[in-house]
């Protein structure tokens, strides 16, 4: 098994780090915009809360818009945009008091943040010792301060926990057991975009694990189809399709191909054509460098960039979805300690920087304390070059490319320097992780 560097100054560095992530969390938005800070909002998780509510007292899920008196916030009406199965899941947030949920909700979330940190360190075949640890958990306080993950605290988002059910069935397959898929399909069940990676897992032959997910899945279904079939019918037959229920494609908070594909057209709505041809393309582009890191034995960047993908074809993507920062991030601690190149170094705090939430407040009278928050890189707004501007506004996308690319590189590299060399005494087997 791997082990981290022993050394003491990067363990320090990464505490400084975290303390100042930290501070970053706790501090930015400033004191004059209380809804915005980290503990201020939790519209999402009352959202699910409306939704087992709905279930509970038999009214529909898909009909209309969403509400409720649960905390006294400031909370506008909002569609329910999940599958019946996770209204379902969600009937139990009714059973404590509001800010009681809330908070319960938050340490669940800070909780599956860590078990991420430390899932991916597993798949990579780090020894589960003291440093492992220590890193894990500055590392994890890091990744607060990452507008996804931010934003996904802030908001009460579902989004780590899919995360973490996702990586549990990596590592399961990769101790051979029977049931590994049943994570993701819950996964999937619980939001529809989970199921993307199935492709990834036919692609790298895993047949089984991808058989299995497809079952628990149609198995949240069922459930759905059982329970609550008038809603049931309603979302598999339609619902599901409407985007247009979340926002505009144009919205600088939609970071995905196709909200990237309507601010550079100039457009409020990208033709579906459009966005079907280009999503085939990123698709196959990204399921197949994923494919290929996977057979070289980066099976953990074969997952990211898979899941990364998922996020890029789906129609709207939050910039809270982007999660998968979480893994890529260790990766680029993992790929720096294990390398010989210094400068590999530079490639976290760069994505850092690319995906820090970095805030901007304006005077609003429409929203609360009186104030609008632009939270992320891809917010920002002002006096910026316009070529600067079209960067930082689809950066998420531009990560993503960047990934794909340099994963395509290096592996293609590493298979001419393997092809050029005999196989070495001792050289991983097959299926092994070289990460």
């Amino acid at each position: 098994m791997r082990t981290l560097p022993r050394t003491a100054l990067l363990r320090v560095l990464l505490a400084l780090l975290a303390l100042a992530s930290m501070g970053m969390v706790l501090c930015a938005p400033d004191a004059r915009t209380p809804w915005w800070g980290i503990t201020g909002n939790f519209l999402d998780v009352n959202v699910y809360r409306w939704g087992g509510h709905a279930v509970l007292s038999s009214i529909p899920l898909y009909e209309g818009l969403l509400t409720g008196d649960d905390s006294g916030r400031f909370y506008p009406e909002m569609p329910f945009t999940y599958p019946p199965f996770s209204a379902l899941l969600f009937t139990p947030l009714n059973l404590v008091r509001p800010r009681l949920m809330e908070a319960l909700w938050l340490a669940l979330t800070l909780v599956l943040i860590y078990l991420a940190v430390r899932m991916c360190f597993r798949a990579l075949d780090y020894r589960p010792d003291r440093v492992t640890v220590q890193v894990s958990v500055c590392l994890a306080l890091i990744t607060l301060s990452m507008e996804p993950v931010r934003s996904t605290v802030w908001l009460g988002q579902v989004n780590v926990l899919l995360l973490v059910l996702v990586l549990g069935d990596h590592l399961a397959w990769r101790s051979g057991r029977r049931w590994a898929g049943i994570g993701a399909g819950l996964a999937a069940g619980i939001k529809l975009t989970p199921a993307f990676l199935w492709g990834h897992w036919v692609l790298t032959g895993r047949w089984r694990l991808a058989v299995v997910s497809v079952v628990a899945f149609l198995g949240t279904v069922a459930i759905g189809l059982v329970v609550i079939p008038g809603d049931a019918i309603r979302y598999w037959s339609g619902t599901l399709f409407d985007s247009q229920r979340i926002g505009r494609d144009s919205m600088l908070a939609n970071q995905s191909l196709r909200g990237a594909m309507a601010r550079l057209a100039g457009v409020e709505m990208a033709p579906t054509w459009a966005w079907l041809v280009g999503a085939a393309v990123v698709a196959a582009g990204g399921l197949g460098v994923s494919a290929l890191a996977h057979r070289a034995g980066h099976q953990l960047l074969g997952l990211t960039l898979a899941g990364m993908t998922m996020t890029m074809v789906s129609p709207f993507s939050w910039g809270h979805h982007w999660v998968w920062f979480v893994p890529l991030l260790v990766l680029t601690v993992h790929y720096a300690a294990a390398g010989t190149r210094r400068s590999l170094w530079l490639v976290p705090p760069l994505l850092w920087s690319a995906t820090a939430n970095w805030v901007q407040s304006f005077p609003d009278v429409n929203f609360p304390d009186d104030r609008w928050v632009a939270m992320g890189l891809f917010m920002l707004g002002g006096d910026i070059p316009p070529v600067i501007h079209g960067v930082m506004t689809n950066i998420y996308p531009l990560v993503w490319l960047v990934v794909t690319v340099a994963t395509a590189v290096v592996v293609t590299r590493g298979r001419r320097a393997r092809a050029r060399r005999p196989r070495a005494h001792g050289e991983h087997a097959r299926g092994a992780s070289p990460d």
